[in-house]
């Protein structure tokens, strides 16, 4: 656990360092801007934070960073494994080519400007979401090509463990879901 602490940590430092001194071809593309975008609702309350895409500033969309899936223990490609991830954990793009649509967890980084607080209660009410949309991006600096939609059903948040960066409010994510499948663009 502290590994994927220390991993998630490092990527979300090294993306927001990256962020405040973008390269030239980050500049032309500003919609490279590291993120994935998931649509959740809780209850009555979408929780919320900056989010820089203007495709997905109106409608409720969460930005989040680094999209991992715990292994299922399907066989992947070589060039499937990242180093640096932690042990047991993958890309949930490398995970979803693999054909694995049943139960899973997913973890992922968040930043907070206010807007969790949904979030938290329902880590701390042992809500069950019904479902989730997820427009899953490659990382900082990867493009911008969207890798695929998908749909999470059953969704139950394990945790949301502050990350301590320097002095931005940071989130890890780590959510138990029944099912995602590929969902059609709309």
């Amino acid at each position: 656990m502290n590994a994927r602490r220390a991993v998630v940590f490092v990527v979300l430092v090294v993306a927001a360092g990256v962020g405040m001194f973008p390269r030239q071809s980050v500049a032309q593309d500003s919609a490279d801007d590291g993120h994935s975008y998931m649509h959740i609702t809780i209850g009555d309350h979408v929780p919320r934070n900056l989010v820089i895409n203007e495709q997905y500033q109106k409608g409720g969309w969460l930005a989040v960073e680094l999209v991992l899936v715990k292994n299922t223990g399907q066989t992947h490609a070589a060039a499937g494994k990242k180093a640096g991830l932690p042990k047991g954990w993958g890309l949930l793009s490398v995970e979803m080519k693999s054909g694995h649509h049943g139960p899973g967890t997913l973890s992922f980084g968040v930043g907070d400007n206010g807007g969790l607080d949904p979030l938290l209660a329902a880590q701390k009410n042992g809500t069950v979401i019904p479902s989730a949309d997820l427009d899953l991006f490659p990382n900082y600096g990867e493009g911008r090509t969207l890798i695929g939609k998908y749909r999470i059903k059953g969704i139950r948040i394990v945790a949301v463990e502050d990350v301590p960066a320097s002095g931005c409010a940071m989130y890890e994510v780590t959510v138990r879901f029944q099912s995602i499948e590929p969902r059609a663009a709309q």
